[in-house]
């Protein structure tokens, strides 16, 4: 982990309703519940960008990072605007975190709903989902190199 730290120019740490994009190599790191987080990194131009979404949908607010929609959206707007076209998309979160008591797979939790908006609007807008590592219900630590564009993960709760 040490050599990993080392070989970035800098560290974020990511909460929630944020984003980074970043133009210099930078580790990102996040910590995931039933927020999810999506990655976009351009292997040509080596920009990396983050969101760490909690709710799906925004309801119109396109300037609320703390949705779904809304971060996803931005990110990818980001990286188009810096000339990046070769983009490689990755999703990650969306646990069942808290015990919901009267759980049915007709009601979806907040995680599996933020997933779903995740998946739905990378869609959207043309992107594939490269890597995924979503639901269960463990949390996730999240490392963002955005150097190569590789993504460390720790579940968290599992030996």
């Amino acid at each position: 982990m040490k050599e990993l730290i080392a070989s970035h120019t800098r560290s974020i740490f990511l909460k929630p309703g944020e984003v980074a994009v970043a133009y210099e190599p930078s580790l990102v790191t996040s910590v995931l519940g039933s927020c999810v987080a999506v990655t976009i990194f351009s292997p040509l131009r080596h920009i990396g960008a983050i969101c760490h979404a909690m709710l799906p949908d925004s309801g119109g607010r396109n300037d609320d990072l703390r949705y779904v929609d809304s971060a996803v959206r931005h990110i990818y707007q980001k990286m188009r605007a810096s000339g990046a076209s070769d983009l490689v998309v990755k999703l990650f979160g969306g646990a069942q975190v808290l015990d919901v008591g009267s759980y049915t797979p007709e009601k979806l939790t907040v995680g599996e709903q933020n997933v779903l908006q995740a998946e739905m609007v990378l869609k959207a807008l043309g992107l594939e989902i490269a890597a995924q590592d979503t639901g269960g219900i463990h949390g996730r630590k999240l490392y963002f190199c955005t150097r190569q564009g590789d993504v460390f993960l720790h579940r968290m709760g599992q030996k």
